[in-house]
């Protein structure tokens, strides 16, 4: 009797059905978020393209360069040279010396330069959207290495269960108070989980390293607690978030400078209807007499008055125009989609709780019935296992609350201030 009690003292130091949290060095979402903004390698790329279009604004600045032209003639017959002259002499040589400018109206340059400014507006809204939908990438990639993470632990926690099980019971067996039968079906089980674990941490690490490439960390990760506190509730109602959506949504901004853009073409295609003057001075030297002359050339807007542009970017103009009409049904929807997401998810996880508190006591009973010998080793391997999958579940349940509390703050624009 004293070697049972001994036994199921023993058993009750081993065994736990709660398990330590991951090894971490405290890597959290807020951080690989704002690591992925400052030192992503895929946006190191993409934040080349402002300044390139800003290169743009330069150039349209630029004014046209003046033009020079020199027109040299010769007599070719010798019996029309002048007296005493040579083939090169001045008096058997005349010479055109032109010096002019294109003159563009001011209506053309203003509006290229809008058009460029316009530009690097539309595109530092571009490289914005390229922004989030990489923080997206992140945060499901930082949700990847949790939920593995949590797995080799609950699966860590289930082979310390079982191992000291099948202790207990060589134990037990030891003293003719169990069979080989009951060791050896712990055994099998034990030998499940620790296949399963090799698999799950060659896992883990490859998720690691994924998510390293994506916010540009080449030193070994490792994540933060699993229930950090930075996983906050949402406290504003959907319409506040779909606000929050018009306003902070980049690819809603860069629609809305689409159709800015598109407006300054209008202008500056109708400005391209009129030509361009070429202005300059002549100095013409002919047989040593000098003469000074005006040059002028514009082409005459008879029949092309860049009627096919002006059409277009009307037409581009409408476009662009139920563009912002389509983006801002799009951001409504799926603010709307995601917040019905999100709290469901956040009930669920609530019931789970209760779930996961219900089958921990089932556990416990079943497994002190086993080693008082009111219950066998099938009714408590069957508990052992209902507990595992029953935290796989849990887990499985907080992996899609967390995915939808990321879709919410992606859909609403808030991801971009999270890595800021």
């Amino acid at each position: 009797m004293k070697k049972n009690r001994l036994i199921i003292v023993l058993w009750l130091s081993l065994i736990s059905p709660t398990f330590a949290q991951f090894d971490t060095s405290r890597l959290n979402l807020s951080q690989a978020l704002r690591l992925a903004a400052e030192q992503s390698p895929f946006l190191k790329v993409e934040n080349y393209t402002v300044p390139l279009a800003e290169g743009n604004v330069t150039t349209a600045k630029l004014r046209p360069n003046p033009v020079f032209n020199n027109q040299s003639l010769v007599l070719a017959n010798s019996k029309y040279f002048p007296d005493n002259t040579g083939f090169a002499g001045k008096s058997n040589r005349q010479v055109w010396y032109q010096l002019t400018k294109p003159f563009v109206p001011t209506s053309q340059r203003e509006s290229r330069i809008e058009m460029a400014k316009r530009n690097v507006q539309l595109t530092a809204s571009q490289l914005n959207e390229t922004k989030r939908n990489l923080l997206l990438d992140v945060a499901n990639q930082w949700l990847n290495v949790w939920e593995t993470g949590v797995r080799v632990n609950l699966l860590q926690a289930a082979i310390s269960n079982v191992d000291s099980l099948l202790i207990i019971n060589r134990l037990r067996l030891k003293n003719q108070f169990s069979t080989a039968t009951e060791v050896t079906r712990t055994q099998l089980l034990y030998d499940q989980y620790t296949v399963r674990m090799k698999s799950l941490q060659q896992n883990y690490e490859n998720e690691l390293n994924r998510l390293g490439l994506l916010i540009g960390s080449e030193t070994t990760l490792r994540l933060a607690e699993p229930d950090s506190s930075e996983w906050h509730k949402l406290d504003k109602e959907l319409s506040e978030l779909i606000d929050l959506a018009r306003r902070n949504r980049p690819d809603l901004k860069a629609a809305q400078q689409e159709n800015l853009l598109a407006e300054t073409n209008v202008a500056l295609q109708k400005s391209l209807k009129k030509p361009v003057p070429e202005l300059g001075l002549i100095y013409n030297p002919q047989n040593k007499i000098p003469y000074l002359g005006f040059f002028g050339t514009i082409a005459l807007p008879v029949f092309s008055k860049n009627q096919g542009e002006i059409q277009r970017s009307k037409i581009l103009k409408e476009q662009t125009t139920q563009a912002i009409s389509t983006a801002e049904m799009q951001v409504r929807t799926e603010v709307q989609i995601a917040y019905g997401s999100y709290i469901i998810q956040k009930q669920n996880i609530s019931r789970w709780k209760e779930i996961i508190h219900q089958s921990d006591e089932v556990l416990n009973t079943v497994r002190y019935a086993y080693l008082r010998g009111g219950t066998t080793i099938v009714d408590f391997l069957e508990a052992q296992r209902s507990w595992f999958d029953t935290q796989n579940a849990y887990y499985e349940s907080l992996l899609d609350y967390r995915r939808s509390y990321i879709q919410l703050l992606y859909t609403t624009g808030l991801i971009l201030e999270t890595g800021n």
